[in-house]
């Protein structure tokens, strides 16, 4: 199954956006980023299971600001 790695800009956020994934039935956990620099925020990340582009519509749709739509791997 595809994967997708949404940068958010907090653990706050990260929690946030996967319970709301989560209620929608996004098969989703919270990642530690590997690469930390400025543009990844404090170094977390979603993993989406699945349909990454249509998480990161519901995100958006909720008010998450990201700041890379996602990379699928």
């Amino acid at each position: 199954m595809k994967q997708t790695t949404i940068p958010v800009s907090s653990i706050t956020n990260a929690m946030r956006g996967k319970e709301l994934l989560e209620r929608h039935g996004v098969s989703v956990y919270i990642q530690r980023s590997f690469h930390m620099d400025d543009q990844n925020g404090c170094g977390y990340q979603l993993v989406v299971n699945g349909d990454g582009k249509r998480a990161v519509d519901m995100l958006r749709s909720a008010g998450f600001r990201l700041k890379d739509g996602g990379k699928e791997r």
